[in-house]
């Protein structure tokens, strides 16, 4: 399970994906086996944001905060340190940066591609997807690549498709059957 930085580190998408699968196991063995393997999560997740807490801090003083943002432009530590509310940058302007990044992704198609507004509390971005976009599932999958990397606390993205413009009508000075015989 390779990551994106250190060779050798987990994949953050796969962890999470495997931990999805021993819930899923946990849950059809039966409703105290799903319940003693939630709770574990829960205070495994707790013994684990402590550390990253300290670590934190350790970082701001002996680091400086350039160090931080660093950690924080990994991707998989920008996870950790969002799970635990830890993250140095916060959530609206990560969220800005992934959508920069999807534009430059998207090259000519992304230039459509802006934030309506953001819901902190259900962690539900709403993109609004210009005309110029298209509005298909290429460039939703490349913004929801992006906002995964960068703000995976979004949890949920909700797309605003603008309606297409009306045709553009040539008008002419003449009939073409006149200017054609001039």
């Amino acid at each position: 399970m390779a990551g994106h930085g250190t060779p050798g580190a987990p994949d953050a998408a796969q962890l999470a994906r495997a931990i999805e699968e021993i819930l899923g196991e946990l849950a059809a063995a039966g409703e105290e086996p799903a319940r003693a393997g939630e709770e574990l999560i829960r205070v495994l997740l707790a013994f684990y944001g402590a550390g990253l807490e300290q670590l934190v801090s350790v970082v701001r003083v002996a680091g400086g905060e350039d160090l931080l943002y660093r950690l924080g432009a990994d991707p998989l530590v920008a996870a950790l340190l969002a799970l635990h509310d830890l993250h140095p940058v916060d959530l609206p302007t990560r969220v800005g940066h992934a959508l920069d990044t999807a534009r430059r992704r998207l090259g000519s198609h992304g230039s459509g591609v802006a934030l309506d507004h953001l819901e902190l509390d259900t962690g539900t971005a709403h993109v609004r997807l210009g005309s110029g976009c298209g509005g298909g599932e290429t460039v939703r999958d490349v913004v929801r690549r992006a906002l995964g990397e960068l703000a995976p606390e979004v949890g949920d993205v909700v797309f605003l498709t603008e309606p297409a413009s009306p045709a553009l009508v040539q008008i002419g000075m003449r009939p073409p059957e006149l200017a054609a015989g001039s």
